[in-house]
């Protein structure tokens, strides 16, 4: 016998169009990096609500390595 999938009704479905990425080639670098950065720290919380810690743990590194590719492009921006 097979387990049906758990549902958790505390955790709320995003709407649609938050979750489809903008459509490649429209987003620079910065704004890729930015999206990834908020949609890594949903997720994040999401896998910390259920125990997840590792996929967390990885998760948040993905975050703050997007927010550092924000901040190097930022630096070079002021640079150049």
């Amino acid at each position: 016998m097979s387990k049906s999938p758990r549902y958790s009704p505390s955790v709320q479905a995003p709407n649609e169009a938050e979750t489809i990425p903008p459509s490649q080639g429209s987003m620079s670098p910065q704004e890729t990096a930015q999206y990834i950065s908020e949609f890594s720290a949903e997720l994040s919380f999401l896998a910390r609500e259920t125990k997840l810690d590792l996929l967390a743990y990885l998760l948040d590194m993905a975050r703050l390595e997007a927010i550092r590719a924000l901040q190097a492009a930022d630096r070079d921006s002021v640079k150049g």
